[in-house]
């Protein structure tokens, strides 16, 4: 072999030699994750996973100032779950992108608030606040409640409605610890009064039921127009109008053997979110198995305790009535009554018109049982005691956009709580 082609040979090996050095360089530079410590010429510092020149994987990252982010990195930025600590005491724990909060997580302020959240790009829109004298829950903006939340102080006091850069700002409800309550319009903090109130919020307990034809509400518009007196308007508010906060929504669940209301589940979740006292009813039907409608209602009523008992609803036409016979009414009724009672521990209540009543059950099996009455009149029900009283079926209540029932409670706030805590309390 000539010199020629063993210099030809040799440089060809120092140049694969070299192209293979190369490649394996470049192959461990970006593909193979290393763990380092490097100090940066600012005085910050990072231990952990490296890859292609970059932080990637676990690691802890630190500033010249103090700051201090243990968790996880891409292409050398904070992604996906990690802890920041800042040395004036703030922090943040959650999920990361692209170096700012963005998921779920906890973030505590300097002066020791905790909100936490589902954060989008450093921003929380809704969720929870906590500080050393009360507790929020709703809307933000700029880190300040700012739209509809609830807030429950340490003194005891609850509000629920609207806010505005930190303030009780519009529509709300403020409960006290005894009972007492003040609703109505609130500006930066401060009930607006009228000075035309005569009566007291709780003095009159009125609620709503609702079901699919009432369509979609926000628990936070909810109110109702009354005169001096507390007495509610049946139609749009007048002119001088205070507002009453309706104190129970109670929603139709289901009917027959096998129909939900459709709008059952979104009314369910409104009344949680607001604190409104909620309750459910079953309208019975003659046209299906008593059995298959106690299913029903226990398959997909929310009851939970602390609710308004459950209520079956009977409204069967005389002539259906008189075609099956009073006794064969009567005893689908008992029969949902008692399992709906054994089911969920508490007594149901019936709810009929006053001349249901009066015609078909009034007999000493029903005595045991509360009612709810509807008689559209000025004057009360004349059947016999009654729990609630549906005074009109044509009542514009303010956040509603077609009509609705409107009902009363027997007694004040005070007694109407008493009642839902005697209801539930076992013997």
């Amino acid at each position: 072999m000539s010199r020629k082609k063993n210099i030809i040979i040799f440089v060809e090996s120092v140049l694969l030699a070299g192209a293979l050095g190369l490649g394996a360089w470049w192959y461990v530079h970006n593909r193979v994750v290393r763990i380092v410590e490097k100090t940066y010429e600012d005085g910050s510092s990072f231990s952990g996973e490296w890859l292609a020149g970059r932080m990637h994987g676990s690691g802890i990252y630190r500033t010249a100032d103090g700051e201090v982010y243990e968790g996880t990195f891409v292409e050398g930025r904070r992604n996906g779950s990690g802890i920041l600590k800042k040395p004036d005491g703030s922090s943040y724990e959650g999920q990361w992108k692209d170096d700012v909060y963005h998921g779920e997580g906890k973030y505590k302020s300097p002066k020791g608030n905790l909100y936490e959240g589902v954060w989008t790009y450093g921003i929380l829109n809704e969720g929870r606040l906590e500080t050393e004298d009360w507790t929020y829950e709703g809307e933000f903006k700029a880190m300040s409640p700012d739209g509809t939340g609830i807030t429950e102080y340490e003194d005891g006091r609850v509000y629920a409605g609207h806010w505005h850069k930190g303030y009780k700002q519009g529509l709300g409800r403020l409960t006290y610890p005894d009972g007492k309550m003040d609703f109505g319009f609130w500006d930066q903090g401060s009930l607006v009064r009228s000075g035309e109130k005569k009566f007291k919020t709780g003095s009159m307990v009125y609620g709503l039921d609702v079901s699919r034809h009432q369509g979609s509400w926000k628990w936070e518009d909810l109110a109702l127009y009354a005169d001096r007196k507390g007495e509610v308007y049946q139609s749009a508010a007048k002119a001088g109008a205070e507002l009453q906060p309706p104190f129970f929504v109670i929603m139709k669940a289901t009917e027959g053997s096998d129909l939900v209301d459709p709008k059952y589940k979104e009314n369910v979740a409104q009344a949680r979110e607001g604190r409104i006292i909620k309750g459910a009813y079953h309208f019975m039907t003659t046209l299906s198995d008593i059995d298959d409608q106690i299913s029903n209602f226990i398959d997909n009523a929310v009851v939970e305790e602390g609710d308004f008992p459950p209520v079956l609803d009977i409204e069967t036409p005389h002539a259906r009535v008189a075609e099956l016979g009073e006794e064969n009414v009567r005893m689908m009724a008992l029969k949902w009554l008692k399992a709906v009672e054994a089911q969920y521990g508490v007594k149901p209540v019936i709810y009929t018109n006053d001349r249901f009543r009066k015609a078909y059950l009034d007999t000493p099996e029903f005595k045991a049982y509360d009612f709810w009455l509807a008689r559209y009149s000025k004057k009360g029900p004349e059947s016999g005691d009654w729990l609630l009283w549906q005074f009109t079926q044509t009542g514009r209540p303010r956040g509603l956009s077609v009509a609705a029932d409107i009902n009363i409670f027997d007694g004040t706030y005070p007694e109407f709580r008493a009642y839902i805590d005697k209801a539930w309390k076992k013997d």
